[in-house]
């Protein structure tokens, strides 16, 4: 285990430099060694009441290899999370100096998830624990009134949404309760949640295949909400670090110290229940490490595969207040009304004619029938999108869909028949 080679190191560190004096080994916090922290944190920081910070050394470590992260900080790309060891130096209540050796490592190649162990003088504990929290401070993004969305992880700062909920085609009912459950929370939820003694912070999950409109919902509602003067943060999965844990508790920490209205948006929160941060995600559902922001956190999740969330997370109370079902579509009044919407001006009474065959689709399968139809006419120097370009549309998309099932229906990997003989390659084999 990786701790332990940094532990082993760190006692055979403090015994070269203190020899006999006593120390505590604790789990540390990853902030510490951030970039972020220690750019801001000056030395000569008062700590807790005569306490101070002042300073650090970089040490040399045979089980560690120094690497930074970057990321965004406002406009500017700065070092942010990072591997090392460190000698923190302090003065105590009264006056008198002690070090700290601080280590962090990765855990392996392939999880980016820093580990981090401290030897602590005994009866010095309070002070390092008062350090930790100044560099956790440091490091959380700083969350103020935007007319645009933070992201939490990305390779943008912000985005601005430009979907209107007018826009959101949705079963009438459904849209309506999903903002009620929202608007409801913001109103009078917040109190209610305070007079309880709770935390307020409420959860909600969008489930439904792909293509159903969660991410145009979610847009339409970061914008309805920043109408409303609240804060918006959207955790996303898009850089090379994935879908990680660490930007879970980024967000949560940004949320917390925004002390305004927040709604925070994880959309695809399937993939960060894997592994060992299952466990640490549960925790924060559950309340442990809920973000408390007295005025509100509303967190929109979504899934496209609902069976990859256990029971664990479905069926304990509290950890999802509410899940919406977001289905294909079931009524040809809805199909009719979605497929206007993406024909706009050049919607025909005939088109009419498909609409029967959009019943059991996405929605995404419905604007891909109108955009394809509407290219191929633009293509043929036409401005009027005939039925017959639009049943096309619906059967060119309809095969695609199932040569696309056949070809991940038959595809087999490439291996031995179970009496050891090679298996026969098809035309869906997959070769590298």
């Amino acid at each position: 285990m990786q701790y332990e080679r940094l532990v082993q190191w760190a006692k055979k560190t403090w015994e070269e430099r203190y020899p006999g004096q006593f120390y505590m080994t604790i789990w540390a916090s990853s902030e510490c060694s951030n970039k972020i922290a220690q750019d801001q944190v000056k030395p000569g920081r008062r700590l807790k009441g005569k306490a101070r910070y002042e300073g650090l050394e970089e040490l040399e470590s045979t089980v560690i290899v120094p690497i930074s992260d970057y990321g965004s900080r406002g406009r500017q790309m700065v070092l942010t999370a990072t591997s090392g060891a460190f000698l923190f130096k302090f003065t105590d209540m009264d006056g008198e100096p002690f070090d700290v050796v601080y280590a962090s490592s990765y855990y392996d190649d392939d999880v980016q998830d820093l580990t981090a162990v401290a030897l602590v003088p005994e009866g010095k504990l309070e002070v390092w624990a008062a350090f930790e929290g100044i560099c956790a401070r440091a490091v959380r993004p700083r969350i103020r009134r935007r007319r645009d969305v933070y992201i939490i992880g990305g390779t943008d700062a912000f985005f601005e949404p430009t979907v209107e909920w007018k826009d959101v085609i949705l079963d009438d009912r459904l849209k309506h309760d999903i903002f009620d459950d929202i608007e409801a929370f913001f109103s009078e939820g917040v109190e209610i949640y305070r007079k309880l003694k709770l935390t307020p912070f409420r959860k909600l999950l969008l489930a439904g295949v792909p293509g159903t409109g969660k991410t145009m919902l979610c847009a339409a509602l970061a914008k309805h909400a920043l109408t409303e003067r609240r804060i918006v943060v959207y955790v996303s999965g898009s850089d090379r670090d994935g879908a990680t844990f660490e930007k879970i508790q980024r967000a949560f920490q940004a949320v917390a110290s925004a002390r305004l209205p927040t709604l925070l948006i994880v959309e695809e929160i399937d993939a960060y229940l894997r592994g060992d941060d299952k466990a640490r995600i549960l925790n924060v559902l559950d309340g442990v490490e809920s973000p408390n922001n007295p005025r509100g956190t509303l967190m929109m999740a979504t899934t496209n595969y609902p069976d990859a969330i256990d029971d664990r997370v479905f069926k304990r109370p509290g950890r999802l207040d509410r899940i919406f079902v977001v289905p294909t579509i079931e009524e040809e009044l809805l199909a009719e009304k979605m497929l206007r919407h993406y024909m706009a001006e050049q919607w025909m009474e005939e088109h009419r004619i498909v609409v029967s065959r959009l019943l059991n689709q996405p929605g995404a399968f419905v604007r891909e029938v109108a955009l394809h139809a509407r290219m191929l006419a633009a293509h043929e120097r036409k401005t009027v999108v005939s039925p017959e370009m639009l049943e096309n549309s619906v059967n060119s998309l309809l095969r695609q869909m199932k040569l696309d099932g056949n070809f991940l229906a038959q595809r087999r990997p490439l291996g031995l028949e179970r009496d050891g003989t090679p298996r026969r390659r098809s035309g869906y084999d997959y070769r590298d």
